[in-house]
Formats: C-alpha cells, structure tokens, sequence
C-alpha cells in the first residue's frame, strides 16, 4: 500500500510537472513577438559591429527584426515611449534612469568616452570643469559624463544631437573641443587624425528591450553570447 502511495505520488508530481511545463512553453510561444524593431544611432561601431551581432542573435530566435536611426536623444525615449521595442547598444552610463529597459547581458563592447581637442590648444581633463572653453558634445553624453564625474562639470557645453558630426565642427574650429565616445578598438578615422585625444574612462555597451519582452531576457542573453563568440572567431 505504501508503494502504491509512493508511486501514485510520483505519477501526479509528473503530470503536474509536464501541465506545468506544456502551459509555460504555450504561453511563451503565445506572447513571443513575430517581428521586432531597434533604435540604433549613427555611429561606426554600431553599424559595423555591433548590429551585425544583434541580427544574428535576432536570426537564431527566429524574430524578423527592423532597424531605424535615431538621434542620440530620441532612441531610448522611443524605447520607453513603445515607438520602437529596444535599442541595438548604448552605453550603461547612458541607460541610468530608464526603468522602462531590460539590459541584456552580456555587453557587447567597451566603449571609450574621449576629449576631442585641436592641436595648438591645451588638451587635459580639466578642460571639462573649465567655464571658459566650450566644449561640443551631445546631450546623453553629457549626460553620462555628469553620472561618471563626482564633481560638477563645466557650464560650457554646447549640445547636438548628432553624434558624428564632432570631429568636423572642431576641425572646422566651430569648437576647440569636443567629447566623443569610440569603440575600445575603433580606428578614429582620418578627420580626428588631426585633433589631440585624450581618454577619459570606459563603459560598457548592451543591447536592452523594452521591460513588456522581459520573459525573453534569459533566451536574448543566451542567443548573445553565441552570437558573439561568432563574432570573435570571424575577428580572429
């Protein structure tokens, strides 16, 4: 009798397991969006590198996904405001206080946050705190660079909203500085050839999605990686 209870036991434990499990996948597979879109910004490393990574990772879940270009102010906005369902990648210091993204790990670049500066000037950190130079950036950069520094930064700065167009206004001598961010291992380009450039400090870069995507956290993350270490191997 008491092995009869034991493997009736056994019996209701495994059909409350396999109905447990049969209603998980059907809701996944139910909620589990057929097509998705990303902001992304217009910047060397995004492109080249890093949006490759993401529509692999996108491919092997079996997600169709879009992309669409925004400045650097409107992308996680667009995120937050459901306009689009993630962000390709952005900075961890840029994400601090959009509680609306899901960060994926792992990230994906390390990026260098640098003082862009024309050659005849003095190029140093302290510029940042100095009222009398201005200093072109845009506004989540700036917005970044107050999150990272303790001490309150120069009142200075000029903002825009294109990233890619630094270089030029400081060589045009709109500016004599500039704050620019660059994949650890970018090449800079033949315009900023031309400028002294100094690194600040580094950060990480994640994809995120909209927090509604977040029970598809751990299968993103997973399909990440593999995509990444694909990306490794075609680098080496």
């Amino acid at each position: 009798m008491v092995g009869l209870k034991a493997n009736s036991t056994k019996y209701l434990l495994c059909c409350v397991f396999f109905v447990s499990y049969f209603l998980h996948t059907s809701v996944n597979a139910q909620d589990k969006p057929k097509h998705l879109t990303f902001s992304y910004i217009d910047h060397p490393v995004i492109i080249k590198d890093i949006i490759p990574i993401i529509e692999r990772t996108y491919l092997e879940l079996g997600i169709p996904i879009d992309l669409m270009m925004f400045p650097t102010h409107r992308n996680l906005m667009a995120v937050e405001s459901e306009e689009v369902d993630g962000d390709v990648g952005f900075s961890e210091l840029g994400l601090r206080g959009y509680d609306t993204l899901i960060k994926i790990e792992p990230s994906m670049v390390t990026a260098s946050f640098v003082l862009l500066c024309l050659p005849d000037v003095v190029c140093s950190e302290e510029v940042l705190f100095d009222d009398t130079n201005a200093i072109v950036t845009t506004d989540t950069l700036l917005k970044s660079l107050n999150t990272f520094y303790s001490k309150p930064l120069s009142d200075a700065f000029y903002k825009i909203n294109n990233l890619s167009v630094i270089a030029n206004l400081i060589l045009g001598k709109r500016f004599q500085y500039g704050v620019y961010v660059a994949g650890e291992n970018q090449d800079l380009g033949a315009e900023m050839q031309h400028l002294k450039v100094i690194e600040l400090f580094k950060a990480q870069t994640f994809h995120t999605v909209h927090k509604k995507y977040a029970f598809m956290k751990n299968e993103i993350s997973a399909a990440l990686k593999r995509s990444l270490k694909i990306a490794q191997v075609q680098h080496n």
